[in-house]
This record gives structure tokens, sequence and C-alpha cells, in this order.
């Protein structure tokens, strides 16, 4: 046999398994320092949610400083403790503002130290590594003694857990130590602080609500290690909520969205003379002067970022994160292990606000689409404007052209589960694979597919929600006088429903979703966890959907390899301009039902169409990306072919958090 040649693995090209989120969004374009920051900032959580972040942070002053994030390392109870606390928590606060009130109940183990962003990744795996080490907690059960002062209220924990905590606290300073040296486990006397730094006279109504606690029988289960992080130029502000919009009348003032977080510093709302107060976006970065009226105070946890969630089970030491055997990116677990606490943990819904942001933005930046489609719409010249042109010239269209404007859309899908409910596949799902809905939201009944559960976890469905949000859109359409003859949707499940539900909407039967798998995403965002085979066009046919079982797709697309932006791109926009010209002849009206990028591609795949270059610059991802909105629909007509507004208004709706029932078993017994 021939002696092989040494293999020369630097020229090697990364395969999808072994690319890091780093990786992908050096590939994607940011710089280094740019990814890493976002990294750190979404937890490590996932390419996509990095990417909106450096989105929304484009004009941030601060995104290219190099400054440490703060860490805080708690240990945090969950079940019926925190239960407890929590509604003591939000009895004390009719008392007044106390220091209490500034995060969620928990014990300190670790106080704040800062990093830099490279090794945030590394912080979060110290914490599965240190509970490896040091075992499994006590099994006795808890007990706290509450502890009462003019000034303080608080729960010290009995000997045994105070040890192992404690424990588990040096452990952890020791395995960062390398990584962050102004760190110091916490050793002094551990407890949970109820209240201080309160008024004099809330003393005894906080003491009469601390008697009423009921610390018996819990057990040490029901606890959780915690690390989150914050933005380190912050620390000394206060945060406060975004409760009313405002737009800017002013160079120097702040845009504020619902359910956006503001850091203020405290002494601005008492030394303020007009009730104008001076903040920073932790959304945006940006900073602005802004209406106090606008904004309620909050805890300051609101806007931390949760790393790592460990729950110390007798059992098990679930990890409710990530595995993190790699340096690959954090897992999108929810960090609870029944259905019931679903939701339940605020810091994780910190990260559907850009989800509110992309809405409020759209329709904050947007023209009026209803006086556009509904009314008149006249410049400063008064002159009537109906559409946007694809050039700085305005096109006049004849009412007696000669080939009739057909419609060109782009459709994103509606809400999805995963980005609603996190990890909601081991909830959902037991183990003999039958799915039962947790919430009413979720999906009524799932499929059969191929793959089952696991195949559900990377290839998501819609919620109810987000199967009301296309309805609307296909209602709108049909109110409108518009019919589609052609819909064309990307193989992911949640677009291919999208489709269905735009139809049943439209109340059009006739018309079959050809399921086109090269409309779908950019593959790079799904390697880490890797893609799993779409629903076969037959399984979606079982399912109920009205697909065309003799559609033939332009590209086969294979879900495990690898491709470049460019590569995304290119086959996106090859499916669009063949569609357009192979159609054109008939003048059928037609929709793609895709993904966020699909708008944006669709508008350059049929602007290139028109011109005469034979070469573009490198796609690059368009930086009103993380400002479409579920179900946001993009028009275009031809003859000539231009950008236009909608002939139907754009929706949003309202997100709300989950009702625990639990709470009605005390009524009527006061």
């Amino acid at each position: 046999m021939a002696n092989l040649p040494p293999r020369n693995k630097s020229a090697c090209k990364i395969s999808k398994q072994d690319a890091s989120p780093l990786q992908i969004l050096l590939q994607m374009g940011f710089p280094k320092n740019r990814a890493l920051k976002a990294l750190a900032a979404t937890g490590n959580r996932s390419v996509q949610l990095a990417s909106d972040w450096l989105l929304t942070h484009v004009n941030d002053p601060h995104i290219d400083a190099n400054e440490p994030r703060e860490y805080i390392f708690h240990a945090v109870p969950t079940g019926p403790l925190f239960t407890q606390l929590l509604d003591f928590w939000e009895k004390s606060k009719q008392t007044g503002w106390n220091g209490a009130h500034k995060f969620p109940p928990h014990i300190t183990l670790v106080p704040s130290f800062k990093a830099l962003d490279d090794v945030s990744l590394q912080l979060a795996k110290a914490v599965k590594q240190v509970v490896d080490i040091v075992g499994k907690p006590p099994s006795c059960p808890i007990k706290l003694e509450p502890y009462i002062s003019t000034n303080f209220m608080g729960l010290f924990i009995s000997e045994e857990h105070e040890v192992y905590l404690k424990n588990i606290a040096l452990e952890y300073a020791k395995q960062v130590s390398s990584i962050s040296s102004n760190m110091e486990a916490q050793t002094k006397s551990l407890h949970i602080t109820l209240a201080y730094n309160f008024e004099v006279t809330s003393y005894d109504a906080l003491n009469a609500l601390v008697d009423e606690l009921d610390l018996s029988q819990l057990q040490t289960s029901e606890w959780e290690l915690r690390l989150y992080s914050r933005q380190s130029r912050f620390t000394n502000h206060q945060v406060y909520k975004v409760t009313q919009s405002y737009t800017p009348e002013a160079s120097d003032e702040l845009e504020l969205v619902p359910d956006d977080y503001i850091y203020i510093d405290g002494d601005q709302f008492e030394t303020s003379s007009d009730g104008w107060v001076y903040g920073t976006s932790w959304l945006t970065g940006l900073s602005g002067y802004l209406p106090g009226v606008c904004v309620r105070r909050t805890p300051d946890s609101d806007a931390w970022t949760l790393h790592r969630a460990i729950s110390l089970t007798t059992s098990k030491n679930s990890d409710s994160k990530s595995d993190c055997n790699t340096d690959v990116e954090m897992g999108t677990s929810y960090p609870h292990e029944d259905a019931e606490k679903l939701a339940l943990e605020k810091s994780e819904e910190v990260y559907k606000n850009w989800e509110l942001f992309w809405k409020s933005r759209s329709l904050n930046r947007l023209e009026n689409v209803l006086q556009t489609t509904q009314g008149s719409d006249k410049d400063e010249s008064g002159i009537t404007n109906s559409s946007i042109t694809m050039d700085s010239k305005k096109v006049e269209v004849s009412d007696s052209t000669s080939k009739k404007r057909r419609w060109i859309f782009s459709l994103r899908h509606g809400e999805r589960v995963d980005l609603t409910y996190g990890s909601w596949v081991p909830f959902c799902f037991d183990e003999n694979g039958t799915y039962t809905r947790k919430d009413l939201n979720m999906p009524l009944t799932l499929p059969e597919r191929a793959g089952g559960a696991e195949a559900y976890s990377r290839d998501t469905p819609l919620t109810r929600v987000g199967e009301l949000q296309a309805r609307l859109v296909g209602e709108a359409l049909r109110l409108a006088g518009v019919r589609l003859h052609r819909v064309y949707a990307s193989a992911a499940l949640r677009c291919v429903q999208t489709a269905h539900h735009l139809l049943q909407g439209l109340n059009d039967s006739t018309v079959k979703i050809k399921v086109e798998p090269g409309l779908f995403e950019f593959k790079e965002w799904h390697a880490t966890r890797g893609l799993v085979p779409f629903m076969t066009p037959l399984e979606l046919h079982k399912a109920g959907y009205n697909v065309d079982l003799e559609y033939k797709p332009y590209v086969d697309l294979d879900v495990h390899s690898t491709e470049s932006l460019q590569d995304f791109y290119d086959r996106n926009e090859s499916i669009m301009q063949t569609i357009f010209k192979e159609t054109e002849q008939e003048g059928d009206n037609i929709m793609f039902v895709g993904h966020a990028v699909t708008l944006d591609i669709m508008v350059r795949a049929l602007k290139h169409l028109e011109s005469d270059r034979q070469q573009y610059p490198p796609y690059q991802l368009c930086s009103f990306l993380c400002r479409v909105p579920y179900c946001a629909l993009a028009a275009m007509r031809d003859h000539p072919l231009q950008v236009t507004s909608p002939p139907c208004p754009p929706s949003i709706n309202s997100s709300s958090g989950r009702f625990d029932w639990k709470l009605l078993l005390d009524v009527g017994n006061e």
C-alpha cells in the first residue's frame, strides 16, 4: 500500500458540526469584537439571537467598546418556595420600594465580578463543572430561619445547606480564577434577603408579611444555580420599563418602544425640573432624553442576561441551559423541568422584547399603510404617491396600460412555538413520543412525521396565534379583492402551515401549496444543532395541508451540507426570478411564504431582473431584518416593476403572561 501524503488540516473547511457560533457570525461578515459582544449579551443562546442583537445595536455608540460584563452567581429557589417568596415580594411593594426589589429572591454565592466577552461561554460551562465536582446537595429538608431587624429582614438557611452552597461558591471561584481575578466567593452567612433599606413606617407591614410565610416542608431539590450578567457601565443605574411609546421630536430625544428597558441614573428623577430624564435603551444601546411618565421602575434583574441555570435535584443535576461539552452555542432549553413552569422565569422572556421591538419599529417608521391603501397619500407638494419606485425617479402608471398589473407578495411565517415557549418538546412529548398540549396557544395536535419529537424540536410548528396571524392576512387580501394564483412555501413546517392558513383566510381551496425547499433560510443559522429532513409533501398531505403533490421543486436542499451567505442568497434569487419569468405571460399573482429574509430577497431578486448590471456586491443581511415581524407582508407590482404598499393593513398583537390558576385557591379565605 502506498504511503499516504500528510493531510494539511489547516486548509480544510470547517464542517457544519464543527462551526462555532463565533465562526458563523464571522462568516456572516460581523467583526469579531462585535460578534463576541453579541454572544455574551445574549447568553450564547443562538447565532440567530446574537445576529438580532447586532442589528438592533447597529447604531449603539458603545458597540465597539472593550468593556467587560459584570457577572452574578446566585442560588435561586423554585417551586413552592419561589411562589411564596414571589408573593411576598409583590405584596411588599405596596409598602414602598426597598432594596430587595431590585432582584428576585436569591442567595448570593459570588458577588458581582467582571470578565471580558470572550470568556462568557467558559464562565457558563464552569457552573456545570462545579456541580459535578461538589456533588449532590444534602437530602434532608432545608430549614429557613427568619431574621427581623429595623433595617433588614431575611431568611437564613440551615448549616448543612449553607456548607454545601459555600462549597459551590468556593469551587466556582477556583474554577474561574484564571479567567477573572476580581471575584470572591460569598463566605458569610448565606441568606435570602426579604427587605432592606425600607422606610421605618413600613416595618410593621413587612413584619406581618414575613409572619405569613409558611416555611415548613420545603425540599432541597427546589433550587437552581444561575449565572447572570449585565453591562457593567449601568451598575449604578436603575432599570425602568417602557409603558408608553414615544416618537422623538428632537435630535437629543430617545425613541421609546413598549416593553423595552431603560437604564436611568436614579438622581435624574430627583433633579429633573420638567419631568424629562436621560436614559439608555436596553434594546438598542442608544441614549437620549425621554418623558419620565412613559416609564415605570422595575427590578434591575429584568434586564439581566441568563447564561446558565442548573437544577439542584436530589436524583440528578439537570442542566437547564445546555450540555456545554463543546464550544458551540448554548442550547435553548427552558430552565424548568415541568410544563407548569413554562414561561415562569422572567429573564427568559426578556429576549421576546426583540419581537415587540421589530413590530413597534415597523409601525412607527413605515408610512401609514391604512392611509395609503384606503385613502389618499400626498406628499408636501400635494401630489398623490401610490407606490415607491425601484429607483429615485417616480414612475407614472397609466390606467390604460396594455398589461394587467399583477401582484408579487412575500410573507414571513407566523408566530412559532419554540421562540414562544423555549425548549417545549421535552415537556410536551412523553417517552413514547405522544404529544400533549400544555398551553392553549400550543397546537391542539401534531401530525405524524419521520423523526417524531426530535424532528419537531428542530422544525417547529406555529402557535395557534401564528395560525390566526396567517389567516388574518388571507382574509384581508380577500376583502381587498386580491386573488392568489400560485403560493410557494419554504419547506419549513411553520412556512407550510402559514401558507395553509393564509389560503383558509382567502377561502380558496383551488390553490395548492407548492413546497419549495430552496426558499428555506440561511442553513448556517442552524449549524450547531443541525437540520432534520423536512416533512415530505405526502406527510403534509396526510396531515391535511393542501400541498401540490405533483410539484417538482427547483432545489433539492441538502440539510447536511454547508453554504455561504452568498450561496443562500443565490438559491433564493434563482428560484424567485425563474418563477417570476415563467408566470409572467399568464399574469399570475404570486405569494412566496418564507422567513424574515424572504421579503428583502424578493425585492433584490426582482430588481436585478430589470437591471443592466452583470455583477453585484456580495449579499449582506439588511439592517432592517430585525424589524420584520411575524406575518409581515411585502408587495410588488409589475409593468412597471415596483415596490408598493400591500393592499391591506399590517397587524400587531400584544404578548401576555401565563395565568396561574392556583392564585384563586385562597380567594374568599381572607
